[in-house]
């Protein structure tokens, strides 16, 4: 209403100057720039009208501007925002099988990987169970690769670690997601990489990698390894005991915390929260182990 009260009282001005002129009683030389004024009136009047209604109410898409999210839930399973906000879980893990805790419900996510069918990497799948996201989302499994909006998604075939996977012939997809020149490797379950493998892929930004104090997948010497073949700016470790989410003594059965490993390493860096913003122009310039806490959404069993 009080724009419409604003754009009256400027027509009402124009018509008057109008008058005036008609009627002689501006001079001639001030006429041209009068006229001028009156154009400028008058379009600012139609551009003030022409303005859209602001509408309240949140959007359902996801923006993650200025680099990518890495969220860690909890096991090997991560959840990676691109700045499009495209999201990618790798390797979640069924409920209260071998782990003490749940899978928390309804993690959105665009595409899903498996880095090979146990059912602390594949959301309980191979073994029947009520997988923990919709029948409609995109899941990888195999090598290949895979373009997801501003996310390329590059599997390569691996082996798992020994003794385990032999029901399904050690089968292990190494995953590489590539995102605003950002290069994160997740390992899955991978023991010793190939020079093959290393070769293929190439450089690496943030390597997820198996580690606990017991050396359940890779052992100290073999992590170093894998360490020194990729050289990532940052190593994320992964797959490790929870004590806050375990009620069991000594359960898992022969999984470590991440403690007695980290505590034996140089620049190690405990964060107070599960997600950290990564780009490429903002790597550490030494490389350094970031521990995660794993999401405030993971609960124990009950």
């Amino acid at each position: 209403m009080a724009r419409t009260g604003q754009c009256f009282a400027r027509r009402s001005h124009i018509g008057r100057c109008l008058e005036l002129r008609a009627i002689g009683q501006v001079p001639k030389m001030n006429q041209r720039f009068i006229f001028r004024i009156l154009l400028g009136l008058a379009f600012a009047c139609c551009l003030g009208s022409a303005q859209p209604a602001r509408v309240s109410g949140k959007t359902n898409l996801v923006k993650n501007d200025g680099g990518v999210t890495i969220e860690y839930i909890a096991q090997a399973c991560f959840r990676v925002t691109s700045p499009s906000g495209k999201q990618i879980l790798l390797d979640p893990y069924a409920s209260r099988v071998w782990l003490g805790y749940d899978f928390p419900p309804g993690l959105h996510a665009e595409a899903i990987l498996i880095s090979h069918p146990h059912y602390d990497h594949d959301g309980g799948e191979a073994m029947g169970r009520k997988v923990p996201w919709p029948q409609t989302t995109l899941l990888l499994r195999h090598p290949g690769t895979n373009q997801i909006g501003d996310v390329t998604v590059v599997g390569y075939a691996g082996k798992h670690a020994d003794p385990w996977g032999k029901e399904f012939g050690q089968s292990n997809t190494v995953w590489l997601l590539e995102i605003d020149g950002l290069r994160i490797l997740h390992l899955g379950d991978n023991g010793p990489l190939r020079d093959d493998t290393i070769r293929q892929i190439g450089r690496v930004d943030v390597l997820m990698i198996p580690i606990d104090s017991q050396f359940h997948i890779l052992k100290a010497d073999e992590i170093a390894a894998i360490r020194r073949q990729l050289s990532p700016s940052v190593l994320i470790p992964m797959h490790y005991r929870h004590d806050d989410l375990e009620s069991v003594p000594g359960s898992p059965k022969a999984l470590g915390g991440i403690e007695g490993w980290a505590k034996g390493e140089a620049d190690v860096r405990y964060l107070d929260t599960h997600t950290q913003r990564f780009s490429v122009d903002a790597l550490p310039r030494k490389p350094e182990v970031i521990v995660f806490k794993h999401s405030p959404l993971v609960k124990p069993a009950k």
